[in-house]
């Protein structure tokens, strides 16, 4: 009986061990080593239209104006996307005439968000004296979740354009320009710094995602079907599309800019954990250890540095949006700042804490 069970036994295990090994071969089984490689097929692929949950009506053809604060009028008015589509475009400035051009914050949302730049401004625009822009934002299959789309970049970057036409009277120095954001906002700030840079003399990048071969399979699953549908494939199928819409693939452009770069990013952040924006900063030191940028490390949950509404001021100091002094009157105050040189090892930088 004893020989029976032992010779039933073997095959059976046999068979778990091979098991096992082909599943850790398998190409069609993502894996932590194995993601952009993956020739595995979304299951959602098979389950009908993709249906954008981030789809909003068309804007209304006109302008209206309101206080955003004792100091800040918010003007909301309108725009035509590049699939003809009109779409909202939302700018907050000093409510008082001011003599000196000012610089443009031009605000990248996140993902499936739309213009809220006056929400999350607050009365900052007015308090400090800056102008700040955002636009709803269309990319090529998803609305809200562009990922870098090349069609949203383009709309960004007449922005200029849009205001002169829509608000002539603001006074905007084409010279001082920050393209800011956080999460997705980030990576299209980041993008849109490279692709664009005569009109990003600044970039600020927060929370990003910069690697989005790795980050496809990582996000939830409406997100994940959204850039499924931008690049009309998984990083395996469509891997120009994923590599054109990764910052990372920038890194030596970025690394031989001359413009301002700022870059933070949370140690409590679950929603673009380790892999993400550190393996950035290290890629444009490699490319030029001369170049210097900054870098802020802290502990924010996921977009939690970013609205300056509840007085996160730092990075408005570094970009040079307000004065030094008022650095210090922000809400995460805790972390690490580096200003990064030739002298500056990235060895260990902080990252994800899990």
């Amino acid at each position: 009986m004893r020989a029976f069970l032992l010779t039933l036994m073997f095959p059976l295990v046999l068979l778990a061990v091979v098991s096992s090994a082909a599943a850790a071969t398998d190409p069609t089984v993502p894996s932590d080593d194995n993601e952009a490689g993956s020739s595995a097929i979304p299951d959602y692929v098979y389950a009908g239209d993709f249906s954008d949950n981030s789809q909003i009506a068309d804007s209304a053809r006109r302008t209206t104006f309101n206080l955003a604060g004792k100091d800040t009028i918010t003007a909301t008015t309108w725009y035509t996307a590049w699939n003809g589509r009109t779409l909202r475009l939302v700018a907050s400035y000093p409510r008082y005439p001011q003599k000196q051009r000012l610089p443009l914050v031009h605000v990248f949302h996140g993902a499936g968000g739309r213009a809220v730049c006056n929400q999350t401004f607050g009365n900052a625009p007015g308090q400090f004296g800056f102008i700040v822009a955002c636009i709803d934002g269309v990319g090529q299959y998803a609305r809200g979740y562009s990922y870098g789309s090349p069609q949203n970049l383009a709309d960004n970057a007449k922005i200029l354009q849009f205001l002169r036409a829509r608000l002539p009277g603001l006074r905007i120095d084409s010279n001082r320009q920050i393209a800011a954001g956080g999460s997705m906002g980030g990576e299209d700030a980041l993008l849109f710094g490279v692709k664009y840079p005569a009109m990003a003399q600044t970039i600020v990048a927060m929370d990003a995602p910069i690697d989005m071969s790795k980050r496809f399979w990582h996000l939830p699953t409406v997100r994940q079907r959204a850039l499924y549908q931008e690049c009309q494939g998984t990083p395996y199928l469509a891997p120009a599309c994923f590599a054109d819409r990764s910052p990372l693939t920038f890194a030596g452009t970025l690394a031989n800019s001359t413009q301002k770069l700022i870059m933070y990013w949370s140690v409590n952040d679950e929603i673009s954990p380790q892999e993400q924006m550190p393996t950035l900063a290290k890629a444009v030191h490699a490319a030029n250890p001369s170049r210097p940028f900054l870098i802020r490390v802290g502990n924010w949950g996921h977009g939690g540095a970013w609205p300056p509404a509840t007085r996160n001021n730092e990075w408005l100091a570094d970009a040079g949006l307000v004065d030094d002094g008022v650095r210090a009157d922000t809400k995460h105050p805790d972390g690490l700042r580096i200003e990064v040189d030739a002298s500056t090892d990235l060895t260990d930088l902080p990252s994800y804490y899990p």
